[in-house]
């Protein structure tokens, strides 16, 4: 018996068998969109990254404007679609026309193919990429309806791969691959992102990294002058030009992890005396638990201006000793405090950078041009922005309250859906045997009364 190609074969039965065709018509596999939509119509974050885009395109050749282009691809991007070959097939989905607020079955209200998307990511020029970057804070700064009395900046670099001959990605030893190394920044209480950068693989110096966060701090602080901010990072954060700078800003703080030397070890070595005798003493009682004792000195490197506070972890195991470092402007909570509860608690944002690259493949960085693969962090970026503020504001006491975005992919978003269109309406139905069906129900009331509620400021 012959087949079409397109038709798909599996196991019998009992008296029947199986196929399977791409006939279906206008179906579905993604409810996300309309999600999206709603959070979007929200916060008004497309909008507000489209307006900060100059369109140097012929009106006479546009079809679409940079607002759904841009729309569509953070859309893809967020429902599990990080390729923008992608584009090609959903460009006929009725989800992803209906999230753009388009006709789901109309023949004239395709969406952009995968060739426009390129051309729209590759038109990218400096000026777009710095406006995008100032739009991603300005969408965080929006997002708060008071202004906060606390804000904890997390900033990291994490590794980019880059799989081809892509401008500015070069060998990173210290990751032994040849990458890009992107500088994220996230609010850690919230898990909002506050900014993505894209940058080479070259170690960041203290003036690069300076010049970025004080743009961000400057700005933040324009509309949150009274707000005390803390800046958190690793060690290679620790630079004079950046803890100047944070130093000369009111109201301002940082914690920072600091490398060890033969200066800072001798100031640290009582108490790791101390921490050897207390590990010493247990092991005779038959004791095997690490010994941690904290502390605190002054130190200035050559490079630094003036001494600084160091809080040391003087930690003795049984595989040896492990002493950890921070310097921080911090002045009155304890060592262990400082140590415990505010330093290590930067390792939260890990998940963030983890949500932003393996859940939404930030790392899809393989754009010809270093711009628009600037434009694609972005893009990613804002992928994360929507996920995030849908978590806050209609998952909350939900079991999806604090899932990743993988998670709410998969549960919520991948839903199979039969689109059909009369002449003043749309319907979609879903499945009977939907098994988040309320949580769908919840999540939609909240989003339409959220809508209704207060109108996006993209000023």
């Amino acid at each position: 018996m012959n087949f079409k190609p397109e038709q798909l074969h599996f196991a019998s039965i009992p008296g029947f068998s199986v196929r399977a065709d791409f006939e279906g018509g206008a179906l579905s596999s993604d409810v996300g969109p309309l999600l999206l939509n709603g959070i979007d119509r929200q916060i008004g974050l497309t909008k507000r990254l489209s307006a900060a885009l100059t369109d140097r395109r012929h009106a006479s050749y546009v079809t679409h404007s940079q607002h759904d282009i841009l729309t569509q691809r953070v859309y893809q991007i967020a429902s599990g679609y990080e390729d923008g070959n992608d584009c090609t097939a959903l460009r006929h989905d009725p989800m992803f026309r209906l999230g753009l607020g388009r006709a789901p079955l109309n023949d004239d209200a395709a969406l952009a193919s995968a060739s426009t998307i390129s051309r729209f990511e590759h038109a990218a020029r400096r000026r777009d990429i710095y406006r995008l970057s100032s739009a991603l804070v300005d969408q965080f700064i929006a997002g708060y309806a008071t202004p906060p009395a606390v804000l904890v900046l997390d900033i990291d670099h994490t590794e980019d791969q880059a799989h081809g001959q892509q401008p500015f990605a070069f060998y990173n030893h210290h990751y032994g691959s040849t990458c890009y190394l992107p500088l994220v920044i996230f609010e850690g209480l919230s898990g909002a992102l506050v900014a993505a950068v894209l940058r080479s693989s070259m170690r960041p110096t203290g003036a690069e990294n300076t010049m970025i966060l004080k743009r961000v701090l400057q700005r933040i602080r324009r509309h949150f002058p009274d707000a005390h901010i803390l800046v958190r990072g690793d060690g290679h954060f620790s630079t004079p030009e950046l803890m100047d700078c944070i130093d000369a800003m009111p109201n301002t703080d940082f914690v920072f992890g600091m490398a060890g030397n033969k200066v800072i070890d001798r100031l640290g070595a009582p108490a790791m005396a101390r921490a050897r005798h207390l590990h010493a003493v247990r092991r005779a009682h038959g004791e095997s638990t690490p010994v941690q004792l904290f502390d605190e000195f002054d130190y200035a490197a050559g490079s630094w201006g003036r001494a600084r506070r160091i809080v040391q972890k003087a930690e003795v195991m049984t595989q040896g000793d492990n002493p950890r470092y921070v310097v921080t402007s911090l002045t009155a909570p304890d060592p262990q405090r400082v140590y415990c509860e505010i330093y290590c608690a930067r390792g939260q944002a890990e998940n963030f950078i983890k949500h932003l690259k393996n859940d939404l493949a930030s790392d899809r960085t393989s754009c010809t041009t270093f711009l628009a693969n600037c434009m694609r962090l972005q893009e990613h970026a804002a992928a994360y922005v929507l996920h995030q503020q849908l978590r806050q504001e209609a998952l909350r006491h939900t079991p999806l309250a604090k899932a990743q975005p993988g998670t709410v992919i998969v549960k919520l978003f991948k839903i199979a859906a039969l689109v059909k269109q009369y002449k003043d309406r749309v319907i979609v139905h879903l499945p009977s045997s939907c098994t988040v069906k309320h949580l769908l129900w919840t999540v939609t009331e909240r989003l339409l009364v959220g809508t209704a509620r207060r109108a996006p400021n993209t000023s």
